[in-house]
């Protein structure tokens, strides 16, 4: 009986162990925060944050269209939206016969085993995580949760609330991975301009509360964290409305249904009527007209059909609103994003600092499909087979070496290879230099925790359950003689 208690309490510390080593990710999106904001305006704290890890000089490519919901998704699963079929803000999806947003809590939705947010691939992989309002976070998908989620899509709580979540998940709880999504300075960018004095106090704010995030880590994780800030895309100014859309240049009994963002306008037309919405969509000036077919390759956005019309207007001049709005009083935002995801102005932001990055590393930019793959790389996860969009192909210099890292990885570890992962993406080439657990919905606090004890770092969070291991085992073993 000895013998098989020591032998059951050598796994059990082998598995902790397992679980001490690996690296910590907090993932922060900032909606809306166009990559030369950094440039442009005085940010001390996200410059240097930056300039000492991982900067990517040209910012990061969205997914077309440049939206926050297909985005998000594809940072989260990386793939483009045509795979993972969220193909903008909202949309009408045929085959459910409902109108799906970001709010929607339909796991109908989510029935495709091969979509799999990096949440989930974790959870599958045992490896917990804090989804604090990325959307979606709160749908099921195929029965998996992560171990924290909240409940719904909401731009009422405020981004310090956000990061205490977030750094108490990481000191309280084995929590090892945490996607925390923020609004600004999107809110402030539609409503004022991408140039306006209200987006560039909201910057301000938000480089202070970078500090104020720095700070926390260090004092209360040995700046033991890895951080990935990033964005979903740009923002630029409105320049011209064309409307209204349907009264001017269509017959509304001959449609289906509609995808009208300002940038992007998807017809999904009535049985027999597609030549004649497509004659009518023609007449709008200064607009492309594309059939499903005969969209660009490059922005992957011909599919699924039950979700995409079969018809896409695009504005032929960055700027340039489509609006059904009947009045220029009744579209009043003054800024916008969703054109063409190679426009300067729709490049989003990415920058990185850690024990697992490089110091000082510069590159040309990255697809935000790659985000996925630098997620299971860095927390030693088997990535989905199906996530192809991206790869590490370009970015294998952003990693600290093996031999000078501060974390320890076993050379069986099963992070996945970067020579494995697909060679296909269409990542922009890069340079370097050197200068399942039980899940529970939560607002912003983990209701059904009892544990009350503070544990600064991995380390501690080692030595505490190493010792209650012992003490259970010892207990054990004097009852059993």
């Amino acid at each position: 009986m000895y013998y098989q208690l020591a032998l059951v309490q050598l796994l059990l510390l082998s598995a902790i162990d397992a679980a001490a080593n690996t690296p910590r990710l907090l993932i922060i999106s900032l909606d809306g925060f166009r990559h030369d904001y950094l440039n442009k305006y005085e940010l001390p704290t996200l410059n240097q944050f930056r300039n000492q890890g991982i900067r990517a000089n040209n910012g990061m490519r969205p997914t077309f269209t440049t939206m926050t919901f297909p985005n998000h998704i594809s940072i989260a699963t990386g793939m483009y939206q045509e795979d993972h079929g969220v193909i903008h803000n909202t949309f009408y999806d045929r085959r459910l016969n409902k109108t799906i947003g970001m709010s929607s809590r339909d796991e109908g939705q989510w029935s495709d085993p091969s979509i799999e947010p990096i949440w989930i691939t974790a959870t599958k992989q045992n490896v917990k995580s804090a989804v604090l309002f990325w959307p979606a976070c709160h749908n099921e998908f195929n029965g998996v949760r992560p171990l924290i989620y909240t409940s719904i899509y909401s731009d009422a709580v405020p981004y310090r609330e956000k990061i205490d979540s977030a750094i108490r998940y990481f000191r309280e709880l084995p929590i090892q991975l945490v996607m925390l999504y923020h609004f600004e300075p999107d809110k402030q960018g539609h409503a004022y301009g991408p140039d306006s004095p209200e987006v560039r106090d909201t910057l301000f704010r938000l480089d202070n509360d970078t500090k104020y995030l720095l700070d926390r880590v260090k004092e209360e994780l040995n700046d033991d964290l890895n951080i990935i800030i990033l964005s979903d895309h740009g923002m630029t100014n409105v320049t011209k409305v064309v409307r209204p859309i349907f009264e001017k240049y269509l017959d509304r009994s001959a449609i289906e249904s509609t995808i009208l963002s300002g940038a992007l306008f998807n017809v999904m037309p009535r049985n027999g009527r597609t030549e004649e919405v497509l004659r009518n969509l023609s007449n709008i000036p200064n607009v492309t007209v594309y059939k499903r077919d005969e969209m660009p390759e490059r922005f992957h956005y011909s599919k699924p059909k039950h979700r995409l019309g079969e018809l896409t207007a695009l504005p032929d001049i960055e700027g340039q609103i489509l609006s059904e709005a009947t009045t220029n009083s009744s579209y009043p935002n003054k800024g916008n994003h969703g054109w063409d995801n190679t426009l300067p102005s729709m490049q989003a932001i990415f920058m990185a600092r850690g024990p697992s990055f490089g110091k000082s590393v510069q590159i040309s930019s990255l697809n935000n499909v790659d985000i996925y793959h630098i997620v299971c790389q860095i927390l030693k996860l088997n990535p989905n087979p199906n996530a192809t969009a991206g790869s590490l192909r370009n970015l294998t210099q952003i990693f600290m070496p093996i031999e000078t890292s501060t974390s320890t990885l076993s050379s069986s570890s099963s992070a996945p290879s970067t020579s494995t992962l697909s060679s296909s993406s269409s990542a922009p080439s890069t340079s370097s230099t050197t200068t399942p657990a039980t899940s529970r919905s939560t607002p912003m606090t983990v209701r059904t925790t009892t544990r009350t004890t503070t544990l600064a770092s991995g380390a501690d969070r080692f030595v505490f359950h190493r010792i209650f291991l012992c003490v259970i085992c010892f207990v054990a073993l004097f009852f059993t003689f």
